[in-house]
C-alpha cells in the first residue's frame, strides 16, 4: 500500500490538472494563430495606381514589381475600379505573405509569396454562389427611376431596363403615370441567402395605354445573345432614342423659330436638350468621327459622326470632347463622345443635336429608326419556348416587392 500511494496521488493530480494544462496549450495555439498575420486593408480611390498602393504599405519596389507582374496574368490591372477592396497580409516580421484584390462582390485575386521557390504565383478565385431569378412588377408614379426604386429594384437593373428599351421609349418624355412595368433578372446569392450581385435582365415589359413593349433575352447556339420582342425581332434599334439624360427639350425641330440671340426667325433643324453643364453625351449609333473641334458657325465645340446607310449625327455647344474622340476614330453606340456645354452661339447649357439622312437634316423625333437584325428562323422554336417560360413567371408576380423563383 505504501508503494501504491505515491502513484495514486500522482494519478489524481494529473486528472485534476490535465484540463488546465490543455486549456493553456489551446490558448497559446489560438493566440499564436490569431497573431500569425498582420492584415492591412483598404479601397481603391480615384486616381489610385495599384503599384503605388502597395509601395505605400512599405512593400519593397522589387516585390511590388513581382506582385504586379504576376497579377497581370489573371487580372487587367488597368481596369481596377474605384471602391474595389484589397488586403495585404504580413507576417510578424512585417514581411509580405499575400495580397488579395476583390474585383466586385464575387471575383477576387490572390498573389502569394512562395518562400521555398522565391516566386509570387497568382490565381483568380470566386466566392461560391447560387444564381436565382428575381422578378417584380409595378406602376409608374413619378419617374422611372423613383418608381422602380420604390419596389426595391437595384439602380444597375434600372439602367439596364432603360438601355434595353432606349430605342423604343424616351423615358424622360414618354413616361406616364399609371404605365406598368415588369422585370425578371438574375441574382447571385451566397450560402446564407444574401444577394451578392444582380446580373443580367432576363425578361422585361413596359406598358403604356393599349401598347406593351416586351424584351426577352435569348442566346442562340451560334452568335451572341440579345433582346427580342414577342415575335423574335430585335428590340434594340441601331440608334438610341436620345443621346443624353436631359431635363427638358428647350427647342424642337422646326423650319421657323425665333432665335433668342439673333432676334430673327430662322430654321432650327435639330433638337435642343437642356441639361446641366458637364452632362455626358453619347453617340446615338456606331459610327466614325467625321469632325471633332471648334466650328465658327455658332455650334462651338462640336462632334459629327458618320453612320452606315447615309446617316450623319451632329452634337453641338459641347464644353469638351471625350478622350480619344478625333477625326477618323470609331465610336460605339452609347459611347460618351463629349459633355454638355454652352460654347458657340448659346444662351445656356444644352446639347444641339441634329441628324442628316442622305445630306438632308430630318426630325429625329419622328424618324423611323433602322432596326437591328431579327432572329434567324431556325432559332424561333427555341426562342418561343424561352419566351413562354418567362411570360409564365412574369404573370405570376404579385405584390410590390421582388419575388425569388426557385431553381
Amino acid at each position: 500500500m505504501v508503494k501504491r500511494k505515491p502513484i495514486l496521488i500522482a494519478t489524481l493530480t494529473l486528472i485534476v490538472c490535465l484540463p488546465f494544462l490543455l486549456f493553456k496549450i489551446n490558448s497559446k495555439f489560438s493566440t499564436d494563430n490569431k497573431a500569425r498575420y498582420q492584415v492591412v486593408e483598404g479601397y481603391i480611390s480615384e486616381g489610385d495606381v495599384l503599384g503605388k498602393v502597395l509601395l505605400a504599405q512599405n512593400i519593397s519596389p522589387a516585390e511590388v514589381f513581382s506582385i504586379i507582374r504576376e497579377l497581370k496574368k489573371v487580372l487587367d490591372v488597368r481596369r481596377c475600379n474605384v471602391g474595389d477592396r484589397w488586403e495585404i497580409f504580413l507576417d510578424n516580421e512585417e514581411r509580405f505573405v499575400k495580397f488579395i484584390y476583390y474585383n466586385g462582390p464575387i471575383n477576387f485575386y490572390i498573389v502569394k509569396f512562395d518562400r521555398d521557390k522565391n516566386t509570387y504565383p497568382a490565381s483568380a478565385q470566386k466566392i461560391e454562389t447560387e444564381r436565382k431569378l428575381k422578378g417584380v412588377r409595378g406602376k409608374i408614379k413619378s419617374s422611372l427611376y423613383e418608381s422602380m426604386s420604390d419596389v426595391d429594384v437595384n439602380p444597375e437593373i434600372i439602367i439596364q431596363f432603360a438601355e434595353i428599351f432606349a430605342s423604343k421609349i424616351d423615358f424622360f418624355n414618354d413616361c406616364g403615370t399609371g404605365d406598368d412595368f415588369t422585370i425578371l433578372w438574375e441574382s447571385y446569392f451566397d450560402s446564407r441567402g444574401n444577394v451578392l450581385k444582380d446580373g443580367r435582365i432576363s425578361a422585361a415589359s413596359y406598358g403604356a395605354g393599349d401598347s406593351t413593349h416586351y424584351a426577352f433575352y435569348f442566346e442562340p447556339s451560334e452568335g451572341k445573345g440579345g433582346y427580342y420582342d414577342a415575335y423574335g425581332k430585335n428590340v434594340e434599334s441601331s440608334f438610341l432614342r436620345v443621346p443624353l439624360n436631359y431635363r427638358r427639350i428647350s427647342s424642337y425641330f422646326t423650319n421657323r423659330r425665333f432665335h433668342p440671340i439673333h432676334r430673327v426667325y430662322r430654321p432650327h433643324l435639330g433638337i435642343d436638350y437642356a441639361a446641366p453643364a458637364g452632362t455626358p453625351v453619347s453617340a446615338i449609333a456606331e459610327g466614325t468621327v467625321k469632325f471633332a473641334g471648334w466650328r465658327r458657325d455658332g455650334f462651338g465645340k462640336t462632334v459629327i459622326l458618320r453612320h452606315p446607310n447615309g446617316y450623319v449625327s451632329w452634337y453641338g455647344h459641347l464644353s469638351k470632347t471625350a478622350k480619344g474622340i478625333k477625326r477618323g476614330a470609331r465610336a460605339k453606340k452609347g459611347q460618351v463622345i463629349g459633355y454638355v456645354g454652352t460654347t458657340g452661339t448659346s444662351t445656356g447649357p444644352h446639347l444641339d443635336f441634329r441628324i442628316q439622312k442622305n445630306g438632308k437634316f430630318v426630325n429625329f423625333r419622328t424618324l423611323k429608326l433602322p432596326p437591328s437584325n431579327p432572329l434567324a428562323d431556325k432559332y424561333l422554336p427555341a426562342f418561343r419556348e424561352t419566351k413562354d417560360t418567362f411570360i409564365s413567371k412574369m404573370e405570376s408576380l404579385k405584390g410590390a416587392k421582388p419575388a425569388i423563383f426557385p431553381n
